[in-house]
């Protein structure tokens, strides 16, 4: 089957929420059941891809953007093409998107400013997805960090250590180590690669992944002004959750009838673009730069 691996990197935090809960937080984001991973539903990444395709590469406007073929009034060809890519309610279209999965996790750092955190579970998955078996077996103990260079380490010699908000974690260098880093860096599209400093990279154990991806997220609270007193309206305080700047997600993109046309003007149009994703656009969330690189 035809893919292309597609790579989102936030430029702005994101909200893909999940509705309302009981919980501290009032609008939590999308996270997956088993790992509780933030995660990019398909369905927010097609609805948001198929929408600016039709306006802006099929020429639609909203007020006659078209639900069904037989209500396109366009040219026939555009039409067809459009529906064959994206389908609707009744047909399914040649062009599939998986769920936007997390690979690198943004985390403030004692030096460097922040670093991008990943793990051994996150990276076999990732090298499953895109079809490459580069990262081997990577043993990593709870209180250690793989990272390379001097950009986020402190201390010397031996003696080297990662702070990531309130822990520390002493750095285990070896060749072995370093390929790794380097090798998730290099399977990182060229253009995306001059955002990404492999320096600031740091592999932690799955469940020290797991522990920031679930506790550092942004949240941010909310209210809404009663516009005759001035003042916050009864009952109009809510929190709000956020996937930081700066996260990177990937997904598969794959044509069903193994049709590479289709997949390329798919690729092509959304190949180092910026576009938003989520909820609450006019306060600047979710604007993310999609990159693709070959599966």
């Amino acid at each position: 089957m035809s893919k292309k691996i597609a790579f989102y990197h936030c430029h702005t935090p994101l909200h893909i929420g999940s509705g309302t809960t009981l919980d501290v937080i009032d609008l939590p984001i999308q996270r997956e059941a088993h790992t509780d991973y933030p995660v990019m539903p398909s369905t927010a990444i097609k609805g948001v891809i198929r929408a600016e395709y039709g306006l802006k590469e099929s020429n639609f406007t909203p007020e006659e953007f078209p639900e069904k073929l037989e209500d396109c009034k366009k040219e026939k060809t555009i039409c067809k093409e459009f529906f064959e890519i994206f389908g609707d309610g009744d047909q399914e279209g040649d062009i599939i998107f998986t769920d936007g999965k997390i690979l690198l996790f943004p985390v403030k750092s004692v030096k460097g400013v922040f670093a991008w955190i990943t793990c051994p579970l996150v990276l076999k998955r990732f090298s499953r997805d895109i079809g490459l078996d580069n990262f081997g077996e990577i043993d990593i103990k709870k209180d250690e960090a793989i990272a390379i260079g001097d950009k986020i380490t402190i201390g010397n010699g031996n003696k080297k250590y990662v702070v990531l908000e309130e822990l520390s974690f002493k750095v285990k260098n070896n060749n072995e180590n370093s390929d790794v880093i380097e090798n998730i860096h290099k399977n990182l599209p060229q253009d995306l690669q001059k955002d990404i400093e492999k320096e600031k990279i740091i592999i932690l154990s799955d469940d020290n992944f797991k522990y920031f991806v679930k506790n550092h997220t942004e949240v941010n609270a909310r209210t809404r002004i009663d516009q005759t007193t001035g003042t916050v309206k009864t009952g109009s305080l809510w929190y709000e959750e956020l996937v930081p700047a700066e996260t990177v997600f990937y997904n598969a993109i794959f044509s069903r009838t193994e049709k590479e046309k289709n997949l390329n003007k798919v690729k092509n149009f959304i190949d180092k673009k910026v576009f938003q994703f989520g909820g609450d656009e006019t306060l600047g969330r979710g604007f993310t730069k999609v990159y693709i690189k070959e599966g």
